[in-house]
């Protein structure tokens, strides 16, 4: 009997010991800001959207104190009743609106509401600059953003922040990774219609149960949890990107690792691309007519791929031309020539992006745990696009 009491005490002490190094740990993680949220959750319309009122800290590229409010946007609170006297501009983006890889205050749309106040145009108005982005978003998603969100906050301005880099590639149901939970619009006996075949599938399905809920708002409440999440999926795509990088670093070959896709340069003859192209305008066209609709102003704003203002003329004239392309501007281009023939206003940050690069031998893309030039803006980068984006929307007023 003394035995089995001894043996039963050496368990519980032995669990008192585990919960006590699992509680140090979490604690531990949480005094060293390490955390792998999961932030997405299936939606409807949009494929996937943000978890109202998830928080935690980003530090995979950059690092970003990212809270949700409780209406599922990466920014602070906002009344859908537009209060008097308020200039509202609505943000539509992908990753690059998000922004979690830099904190609230650093955004490119926190800049313009801090700053717009002071354009003439605005008499005194408070500027109200709300983030609709969400990473992984194509055209189509922004749309559905618009018409099932963005709506119900009546702005008086819609800014959609296209990225070329991969928009137009999400915007087709063929160039896009056969999983992609997105709707896409395509075209059927000579009509667009959108096509949301991704709620059928057995992914979707899973994501969209109550078990899979209960499961990711336990490991979003322990950050323990979540490193052994991240190290699960680590592990399943154990091809590092950096080990890569770092493998190859040399003046020219690390560039192709800047999102660079000749495709997207390249006036050929390839009938995806071209198609992927027409889908990507005309849903363009789609978000303007429903921004009519809801009588706000319309921009459109091509945003700069790494590739495009990599600070150094010289690597990426070699490197352009290596891959045959004429016109590193050539996407900005298309989007401009675009809104000139549909009258909606667009501006092209590349070419401003670059010049300040070359200009001041300054990175507007990447972070130094990640690789510089490469990935998304940086709190440089966001500074600037938010004081060009300002500079034209006051000019429009």
């Amino acid at each position: 009997m003394f035995k089995f009491k001894q043996f039963g005490l050496d368990i519980l002490l032995g669990l008192c010991g585990i919960f006590f190094a699992l509680g140090l740990g979490e604690i531990g993680l949480r005094i060293a800001r390490i955390s792998y949220p999961s932030f997405y959750q299936v939606d409807e319309y949009r494929g996937h959207a943000l978890i109202p009122g998830v928080s935690g800290w980003w530090i995979q590229e950059g690092n970003g104190w990212v809270k949700v409010n409780k209406d599922g946007l990466r920014d602070k609170y906002y009344t859908k009743e537009k209060p008097k006297d308020t200039f509202r501009i609505a943000i539509l983006g992908d990753s690059f609106a998000e922004a979690i890889q830099v904190n609230l205050e650093e955004t490119f749309w926190s800049f313009i509401e801090q700053e717009l106040r002071n354009c003439p145009s605005i008499n005194n108005q408070t500027v109200e600059a709300i983030n609709f982005g969400v990473g992984d978003y194509g055209t189509a998603q922004e749309l559905m953003t618009l018409k099932h969100q963005v709506k119900h906050y009546s702005p008086d301005m819609v800014i959609l922040a296209i990225f070329t880099g991969n928009d137009i590639v999400n915007n087709s149901k063929i160039l896009s990774y056969d999983d992609r939970f997105s709707p896409f619009l395509i075209e059927q006996e000579g009509k667009f219609v959108m096509d949301f075949s991704f709620k059928k599938t057995k992914t979707y399905q899973w994501r969209s149960s109550l078990s899979r809920k209960i499961i990711f708002s336990i490991i979003n409440n322990f950050h323990l949890l979540q490193m052994i999440n991240k190290a699960r999926i680590a592990f399943k795509n154990s091809h590092s990107f950096l080990d890569e990088y770092h493998s190859n670093n040399d003046s020219i070959n690390f560039i192709k690792y800047l999102d660079f896709v000749p495709e997207l340069y390249l006036n050929n003859e390839d009938e995806n691309w071209e198609k992927a192209w027409d889908i990507t305008e005309e849903l363009v066209k789609m978000i303007r007519q429903e921004s009519e609709t809801i009588k706000a102003k319309f921009l459109a704003v091509t945003l700069s791929n790494p590739a495009q203002v990599y600070p150094d003329k010289s690597l990426r004239d070699k490197y352009f031309k290596q891959k045959r392309v004429v016109d590193e501007f050539s996407p900005d281009k298309r989007i401009k020539a675009l809104g000139e023939k549909e009258k909606f206003y667009v501006l092209n940050l590349a070419p401003e992006f670059q010049f300040y690069a070359d200009k001041n031998n300054q990175f507007l893309h990447g972070f130094e745990n990640t690789v510089l030039g490469s990935g998304h803006w940086n709190q440089l980068g966001h500074k600037l696009a938010g004081k060009l984006i300002t500079n034209k929307v006051c000019k429009m007023l």
